[in-house]
């Protein structure tokens, strides 16, 4: 899951208070803007804490130097409980690595423990500043009352040092992740639904056009082409309504009717063939994607180019990657075609599902045609 840790959360992710010291929550959990943020939040709140606590000892006689030291060691001590987690949780996405939740689960215990030490080592210079001395187990007497007290107090430092290593704000990091998430899964259907939207009308409406003279020149042929019509729109449209859970084997399908189609209404115009091992037929593919580039490569390519041309459909798997192409001996590319909406509707998917480990790269065919090709992730 690709995301930006250095913009402001989109609107819609962005939960809670964001006025005043709160600002930094406009930003991604754990980045270094968030990070920030709440250092100055928090280290102004705690500075104004530690005032009030030495105005406070003032007014009690306590000598100038001790004072001074104990308020340092005080603001000292509550900045490293406060940061120590959080600034590793920060480092950990910065890195962007792959285990990411796992690492920040990991800085959050590391902060935990860095909270726990922070605040006994303060906690000792404190009480040496100020000439009180701890006394022996032994003679300690307490009642039962005070001792359950104690023990809700230790648990409420529990708390404190979870809160203050990081632990609330790992809470809203996974938070953040599937709210994230949710969006990305929304973002993706919306622009399979363009993409969508642009194919059927357009593949529809050419093949139609192209059946009405027919319809008068040859009827034999305008059946032929409307049979291979409705034979793709039967094979292929419920499985472009499924969305995105499809195979490369029924992508090749789908592109095999459409191509039946073009073929009907071209004739010996077009060639086609597939190099594709029956192995990965099986693999993870995203929807309408080829089939978008075997249309650009009959409408660019092939139709523009006066005689015959060929189509080659090919897939292979390179060490962990799958690689999918188009390949045609049409007209080649001409200016203005790289920047279509189809291409970039399906750069966009391709973004939104696979983040940069994905990439269409098209290309000039040195034997002349194009070549475009999508590059995926091979599944594990």
């Amino acid at each position: 899951m690709n995301i930006p840790l250095r913009q402001p959360l989109p609107p819609d992710l962005i939960v809670g208070m964001t006025w005043g010291p709160f600002r930094y929550r406009k930003y991604p959990v754990f980045s270094m803007p968030w990070l920030k943020g709440r250092f100055w939040a928090f280290g102004i709140a705690v500075v104004l804490y530690a005032a009030l606590s030495f105005t406070i000892h003032a007014a009690l006689k306590t000598p100038l130097a001790n004072n001074l030291a104990t308020t340092g060691y005080f603001i000292a001590g509550f900045l490293l409980m406060l940061n120590g987690g959080p600034l590793l949780a920060a480092w950990v996405r910065r890195r962007g690595m792959k285990r990411e939740p796992l690492a920040v689960i990991g800085a959050v215990v590391l902060g935990f423990i860095i909270a726990v030490l922070s605040d006994a080592w303060a906690s000792s210079h404190i009480e040496t500043e100020l000439g009180e001395k701890p006394v022996p187990e032994a003679e300690r007497k307490i009642s039962q009352v005070e001792e359950a007290t104690l023990q809700l107090a230790q648990l409420g430092a529990l708390f404190i040092y979870f809160g203050c290593g990081g632990g609330l704000a790992c809470l809203g990091y996974f938070s953040e992740r599937r709210r994230w998430s949710a969006r990305h899964a929304l973002q993706s259907e919306m622009q399979l639904t363009v993409l969508q939207a642009q194919i059927e009308p357009h593949f529809l409406f050419n093949t139609l056009a192209a059946i009405r003279p027919l319809i008068r020149q040859d009827a034999a042929q305008a059946e032929v082409v409307l049979d291979a019509l409705a034979d793709h729109l039967r094979a292929t449209l419920p499985q472009i309504r499924e969305g995105s859970h499809c195979t490369l084997g029924q992508q090749l399908d789908i592109c095999a009717s459409y191509l039946a189609v073009m073929k009907a209404r071209m004739g010996q115009r077009l060639h086609h063939e597939m190099q594709v091992p029956e192995e990965l037929r099986a693999v993870g593919f995203p929807p309408l994607m080829l089939l978008s580039l075997v249309e650009n490569a009959i409408k660019h390519g092939i139709e523009p180019k006066p005689g015959p041309g060929s189509l080659i459909l090919r897939a292979e798997r390179h060490n962990r990657e799958l690689r999918v192409a188009v390949l045609d001996d049409g007209a080649g590319l001409r200016d203005g075609l790289q920047s279509g909406v189809g291409l970039a509707n399906i750069r966009e998917q391709l973004l939104l599902r696979h983040g940069d480990r994905a990439s269409l790269t098209v290309a000039t065919r040195p034997e002349g045609g194009t070549v475009a090709e999508i590059t995926l992730p091979m599944p594990a």
